[in-house]
């Protein structure tokens, strides 16, 4: 037997297959409106059917993708799917050692889940991480401080020469250092880093790209074999191909999640909901492309993410369809 995707389905019950394809068709990017209702109707049939697709969700986001090509594949889980092989491997997953006896079962894990709705392998090694939502202070020493945004990850790397060392594996770090801080101070992040002595500068890892900001003071960026001079309200990027132009930026915008706000100035919708999606548990869809051609401007409290979406109903008429598992499609 085989579900909507032509991927096999043997070993689940008729009412599993259905839960599974609702999990796929939901995080799929594709949902609409119309999904979201039927959804609903699906759903309040029975507790059982609630109860299918919380397991459903539950062993997706325990789990992730099998296969370095697939998005969501119940079916690629076989025997995992079922009574006590599943017990085994939920414990396995809690006790943290048998995830790679589960991977071996199932297929490669991905290193970047899919969405990014659970912690990677890399970022689960880190040394330091904040979770959704959460932001964190650190020091390096009496000189130098750090703070992480939200999703982030960090590792304290040996001291090469007389330089501190970090890792940004992902997410989002500003460094700041006091004038007394004599020693440079490097950011590793991709294939690139950032080198600076006395400055207050950002870092963002995200997907393929770093951004590299300057607040204050220069940092030197330093990208397969090329280096750049990045100044006080400038900023450049690079992915592991090559190096951008350094722009002019707005402090006040770069730097306002430190102030615990996001900041939008004429920035279109799909890029507001990525900022978003970030500072929030489950994820925010476009449903509708006429959508995206709108401009965004606002000041925005992180502990209060959720009102871009009432200003989105308020200035633009969109409609926010909320789903179960933090899921809101926008249309």
């Amino acid at each position: 037997m085989t579900s909507k995707g032509g991927k096999s389905t043997m070993g689940l019950g008729a009412m599993e297959r259905e839960a599974h394809a609702w999990v796929r068709r939901l995080t799929s990017g594709d949902a609409t409106v119309e999904d979201a209702d039927a959804f609903q109707v699906w759903r309040e049939q029975s507790a059982a059917h609630a109860t299918a697709f919380a397991k459903a969700s539950q062993l997706w986001e325990t789990v992730g993708s099998a296969g370095h090509n697939l998005r969501y594949d119940p079916a690629s889980l076989g025997v995992l799917l079922d009574g006590e092989a599943r017990r085994v491997m939920t414990r396995r997953l809690v006790l943290g050692g048998g995830l790679a006896t589960a991977a071996a079962a199932v297929g490669a894990v991905t290193l970047r889940p899919p969405l990014e709705l659970w912690p990677s392998w890399s970022e689960l090694a880190a040394d330091y991480r904040t979770g959704t939502g959460e932001q964190r202070k650190l020091a390096l020493n009496d000189s130098v401080s750090i703070n992480l945004d939200t999703r982030t990850s960090i590792a304290l790397r040996p001291d090469h020469g007389d330089s501190s060392r970090i890792e940004l594996i992902t997410g989002q770090a500003s460094i700041a250092t006091t004038p007394q801080q004599s020693r440079p101070v490097t950011v590793i992040a991709s294939s690139g880093q950032a080198v600076a002595t006395q400055a207050s500068f950002d870092v963002r890892y995200l997907g393929a790209e770093v951004r590299v900001t300057c607040l204050g003071g220069e940092v030197r960026v330093e990208h397969q074999g090329n280096a750049r001079t990045v100044r006080e309200r400038q900023q450049i990027a690079y992915d592991e191909r090559r190096m951008s132009d350094i722009v002019a930026i707005d402090p006040a915008v770069e730097s306002a999640w430190q102030e615990g706000l996001l900041v939008f100035r004429y920035t279109p919708l799909p890029k507001v909901v990525e900022e978003v999606n970030r500072y929030r548990s489950g994820r925010i869809f476009i449903v509708n492309a006429g959508l995206n051609a709108h401009l965004i401007n606002g000041r925005f409290h992180i502990d209060r993410i959720d009102e871009v979406l009432v200003q989105l109903e308020q200035a633009f008429g969109v409609k926010a369809k909320t789903l179960p598992g933090g899921i809101v499609l926008l249309s």
